[in-house]
């Protein structure tokens, strides 16, 4: 671990948050299942938009309609995402910071979400057509295999070091 992320990490675990997660037992797991749950509705939420904008189903609305109606759900879940995911680091900073699958977790959910900004703003400019483009038929598959490859990465964090 290097000297900023040690440094970083030790500063969190000042934080009463800290004491609390590693002082009550259920702290952490009930954090845990918000945060499941959160990935859980942006994962649905990007298949459903995927499955619209390849042609696969949903076909009685637009894709941007379904980006529109989804969008709203997608920005709520990755606002939970951040202050779950936030808390459990704060719990254990050293343990998070320095694992590098969780370091590549973060890039990936950075990348997923702007994926999604990009494939919903792409729908905004052509509001009413019934297909994707192939770009953004592209993009609803990556945005699908990426958030796959974050989800995998949340469980491998607990067995990398």
């Amino acid at each position: 671990m290097d000297h900023w992320t040690a440094a970083f990490g030790a500063w969190l675990e000042t934080f009463r948050l800290h004491r609390t997660m590693q002082t009550v037992d259920w702290a952490v797991p009930a954090v845990q299942t918000v945060h499941i749950l959160a990935i859980s509705l942006v994962f649905s939420s990007s298949m459903i938009m995927a499955l619209r904008t390849v042609n696969v189903a949903g076909g009685h609305w637009s894709p941007a309609r379904w980006s529109e109606r989804l969008n709203r759900w997608i920005f709520v879940a990755l606002i939970v995402l951040l202050l779950s995911g936030s808390t459990l680091i704060v719990g254990e900073p050293n343990r998070s910071l320095s694992n590098w699958v969780f370091q590549i977790k973060m890039v990936m959910v950075i990348a997923a979400t702007l994926l999604t900004w990009l494939l919903a703003r792409s729908f905004r400019s052509h509001r009413e057509e019934e297909s994707g483009t192939a770009v953004e038929k592209l993009l609803a598959v990556a945005i699908v295999l990426v958030w796959l490859a974050v989800i995998a990465a949340g469980r491998w964090i607990a067995y990398a070091s």
